[in-house]
């Protein structure tokens, strides 16, 4: 077997000299002799470093960077990939990994760690273990994220289009609806998720290289009470409202009906995320009149990068935004 670890920085790649954590450009070696120390390394590897960088600082550059190393080594005779990265937008790449590889891929696994490797209560080595275990296996194809929560014994399989945002104050990480791909429980055997569904890609993955450092197509809103709507600049060609948590947002102040009104008047979509297959909410009836569309069954972050993608590359909205890609249809 033979795996390339593609090493980001994060916590990860993090050493923590008194109250401050760092990257660490040495990291990469030490992180693999910690691994060799408790597990043994049975397999080759190569390293690649294409940046090092807390994930907090992350940007469209970065992003494209790594899903182009990723891309650019996926056929070159590895058995699968490790992707090192930090907690704070680790959904971001992930789904961005996921958009632009498709399903069909040797398994990329991307891992993180909630504190540096040498703290007795991190979980980066045994994040590392389930992601070599996963490529050993042959368990999946495609990307997934593999990591576990503080208060758990098992390392969770995620698939990589399917990562919800984190709680506040929280370094745990979990899949839309509950929808994990499976598990290594505390003996460290596979289990996959019986109820765990996915789509065939619907279109072909997307191509990173058309984000820029900036997404400055977006206009990125989050409901909350006594919303102000801010005026739509010119160079906005689509705009995501993140609902509150039963898929609703405000479709009733005369602000909230004046910003749908504009943006229709604009041509400019406006797409809701949160929103599942169900009864809704009586104003919800209102959508389709206000020129929203909601995107059911879809992490917010995942469809806020599917839709940068699709954008930047001059596709159509209609035609790819409710196209299953990557397993990211719930």
């Amino acid at each position: 077997m033979k795996i390339l670890f593609i090493f980001t920085g994060g916590t990860i790649g993090s050493t923590q000299t008194g109250n401050i954590i760092c990257t660490d450009t040495g990291k990469p070696n030490k992180i693999i002799s910690a691994y060799a120390n408790k597990h043994g390394i049975p397999f080759e590897y190569d390293i690649v470093e294409p940046y090092t960088e807390l994930s907090e600082n992350n940007t469209g550059a970065t992003i494209k960077m790594l899903v182009e190393c990723v891309k650019n080594n996926l056929y070159r005779g590895y058995d699968g990939i490790i992707v090192t990265h930090g907690t704070d937008s680790l959904q971001y790449s992930a789904s961005a990994i996921g958009y632009c590889i498709g399903l069909d891929t040797v398994p990329v696994c991307i891992v993180s760690a909630n504190v540096p490797v040498e703290n007795e209560k991190s979980n980066a080595l045994d994040n590392l273990h389930g992601a070599i275990r996963f490529i050993e296996m042959s368990a999946g194809r495609g990307a997934f994220v593999i990591y576990r929560n503080s208060n758990s014994d098992t390392v969770q399989i995620h698939r990589a289009t399917r990562l919800i945002g984190a709680k506040a104050y929280s370094d745990e990480i979990f899949s839309l609806l509950g929808s994990e791909y499976g598990c290594f429980d505390k003996d460290c055997i596979f289990v996959k998720n019986p109820s765990y569904r996915e789509e065939e890609d619907a279109i072909s993955p997307l191509d990173v290289s058309v984000i820029k450092e900036t997404n400055s197509s977006a206009m990125l809103l989050y409901s909350y009470p006594g919303m102000k709507y801010p005026e739509i600049e010119e160079n906005v060609k689509y705009i995501i409202l993140n609902s509150f948590h039963s898929g609703t947002v405000n479709t009733k102040s005369k602000e909230a009906i004046s910003f749908f009104e504009s943006a229709k008047s604009k041509s400019i979509p406006v797409y809701v995320t949160g929103v599942s297959d169900g009864p809704q909410y009586s104003g919800s009836d209102r959508f389709n009149e206000l020129g929203i569309t909601p995107i059911k069954n879809i992490s917010p972050i995942s469809a806020y990068i599917k839709l940068w993608l699709i954008c930047e590359a001059g596709l159509s909205l209609d035609d790819n935004m409710d196209a299953s890609l990557s397993g990211d249809k719930v």
